[in-house]
Formats: structure tokens, C-alpha cells, sequence
């Protein structure tokens, strides 16, 4: 029986990193065909097909990465059971949520891990993470996931947490998917796999502007903003959306200027409920869209995909505040 071929996409990041032996410095691994040598066991079960899109920190990590990948995939598909993506884990959780809204009806999982020690360091994260990757590219799952570790997070919930190996990343407002423990365990919320048209539109607007309100703030602040031109504008808001008075004629000003401003909470599991109190209904008449509970990363990227699939600021409310691929809870 032939084995399963999984592809591998490489972006960059620690895992893709091997110390020196004579200097003692950590380099760039020479080859992907090394990566075979850190984890021989997998060969038995699993073809692995490897592919560089780029060898990169993650913090060096654009828009145009996230189109690269997403068309080697498509390119791919029907050649391979699942995909892994090995990307550096700052910020993985943008490049899960891109490949979330620009891979839309999938039908075999895009898996994403990395590590935050290189992979031939002798305590490091790197090798276990590339198998519980590759085994969850395997799974009955048709979803873009993140993998750090024997859980399996929903790409548009998950962020990175903590810089630590027990729990690299987190999901506060979405279960694993799964978790590989003495068995294999499935939630039964994940999207299986079954017979889907895969739906590719890695169409990103990078211009548009992000801001965390803090007490005393200057509106000088905010008028440098729309002095820059931007298509869209991230409001990182108090609580379950609470914003000055003050900031309400500017908002009006944006609004009249066509400029749809979306916002998010600064809550780590709280929700953005424009209808609570009287004043935040006067957001939602100014046409103010509300990011709900969605994770600040993964709001910012879907804000890039729809302004950059629609310029009317109705139909861009209507995609923002519909769940898509699981990001957000429908009341």
C-alpha cells in the first residue's frame, strides 16, 4: 500500500535552525533534506514532499508570503493528503489566519508548527512538534491549524501565549481540535474531511492602520491617522467595545471619509457587544463594524482579505461580522 504523501512548506523560523559545531553560532540548516534525519521514524508511514517558499525569521513574514503559500498549495492539492507549514512561531498565528480565509472549503488539513529551540539541539521542541504536525495532517480534519505541542488548535483562534514550550500557543474561546495522548482525540466541533471545492482568493490590503486606546490619548493622535490615507482602521477598545466621548466626532469624521473602522477588544476572552449600552449603538449607526469575539490577530488579517475582496464598506460589515471558517461565535 502506497504511503501517504504529505507536503512539506517551508517558510523559516528556529526549527529550520542547526548550531555550528566549530563556531558554536546557530545558522540556517544547508538543506530540507536534513529535516529527514531528525525524524527517520516518519519515513515508514509517510512520504514527505518538501518545498522552501522562503528562509525567513518570522517577523520578516508579509502578505506576499501568505500568497506564495497558499498557491504552492493549491498547486498541490490533489497530490497530497495534508499539508504542513513550518514557519516561525512570532507570528504564525497572522500566517494561520491569512491561510484560513484564502483557503476557504477545504477538504484535508494545512497544519502549521515551528519550534523555539533548533531542531538539533539535543532538549529541543523542534522534532516532536514536526511529528505531531505531520500526524495531524493525517487526521479526519479539513481545517488550517496550528501544532506546537500534542494539541491541535483552530488556526483563527489560536495565539502565541507564552514563549515557553508547555503551551506555546493558546485558544481561550476554542477548544483543540484535537490532542494525541495514549490515544488520538477528536473534537467533535472540527470540520471533517468529505468531498469539498476548494475556494483560493490569497488576496490581501496591507494598508490599513492598527491603534490600542489607552487613557489620555490625543486626538492628534488619531487625526495622523486618517492624515495617512488608510483603507481600513483596527480600534483595539476598552472591554466589550467602550470608547471615549471625545473620539466620537472623529469617528464620525472617518466614517463620512468612507474609512470602515473595525473594533476589537483588548480583553484576553471578552467580546465586543455594540448593543449593551446606548452609546455603543451610536457606533453601530455610524457604521462601525464589530470584531465580536474574534482574536486580535486573526480580526486584523481577515480585515486585510475582505477590504482587499470588496471596497464597499456595507458588504466589508457583512463579511467581518459573519463566521467564515470558525473564527467567530454567531449569536
Amino acid at each position: 500500500m502506497p504511503r501517504p504523501t504529505i507536503a512539506v512548506l517551508y517558510v523559516g523560523g528556529s526549527i529550520g535552525m542547526i548550531r555550528n559545531r566549530k563556531t558554536g553560532r546557530i545558522e540556517p540548516i544547508e538543506s530540507l533534506t536534513e529535516f529527514h534525519r531528525f525524524i527517520p521514524e516518519l519515513q515508514r508511514d509517510v512520504s514527505l514532499d518538501f518545498h522552501s517558499i522562503a528562509d525567513i525569521g518570522s517577523s520578516e513574514v508579509t502578505p506576499a508570503h501568505w500568497v506564495e503559500i497558499a498557491r504552492v498549495i493549491e498547486k498541490l492539492y490533489e497530490k497530497c493528503e495534508g499539508f504542513v507549514v513550518i514557519h516561525g512561531t512570532n507570528t504564525m498565528s497572522y500566517t494561520a489566519a491569512a491561510l484560513s480565509f484564502a483557503l476557504q472549503n477545504l477538504s484535508k488539513p494545512v497544519i502549521l508548527t515551528g519550534s523555539l529551540k533548533p531542531i538539533d539541539e539535543i532538549d529541543s521542541d523542534a522534532r516532536m512538534n514536526l511529528i505531531y504536525a505531520v500526524q495531524a495532517a493525517l487526521l479526519d480534519l479539513a481545517e488550517v491549524c496550528i501544532v506546537l505541542g500534542p494539541r491541535v488548535l483552530r488556526g483563527t483562534r489560536a495565539k502565541k501565549a507564552d514563549q515557553s514550550m508547555i503551551e506555546t500557543f493558546q485558544s481561550p474561546k476554542c477548544s483543540p481540535l484535537a490532542e494525541f495522548n495514549l490515544t488520538t482525540m477528536l473534537s467533535p466541533t472540527r470540520i471533517v474531511r468529505r468531498r469539498r471545492t476548494l475556494s483560493v482568493k490569497p488576496d490581501f490590503d496591507a494598508n490599513i492602520f492598527s491603534a490600542m486606546l489607552h487613557p489620555g490619548m490625543p486626538l492628534s493622535s488619531f487625526d495622523a491617522i486618517l492624515a495617512s490615507k488608510p483603507h481600513g482602521i483596527v480600534l483595539r477598545a476598552y472591554g466589550l467595545g467602550m470608547l471615549p466621548d471625545h473620539l466620537f466626532p472623529w469617528l464620525r469624521k472617518a466614517t463620512k471619509m468612507q474609512i470602515p473602522i473595525l473594533i476589537t477588544s483588548q480583553l484576553l476572552r471578552g467580546s465586543i457587544d455594540l448593543h449593551l449600552f446606548r452609546k455603543q449603538m451610536a457606533l453601530e449607526e455610524m457604521g462601525v463594524i464589530s470584531g465580536k469575539d474574534m482574536i486580535y490577530d486573526c480580526a486584523v488579517v481577515k480585515f486585510m482579505w475582505a477590504l482587499a475582496q470588496t471596497r464597499n464598506p456595507k458588504r466589508i460589515r457583512e463579511i467581518m461580522e459573519k463566521s467564515l471558517v470558525g473564527e467567530l461565535t454567531e449569536n
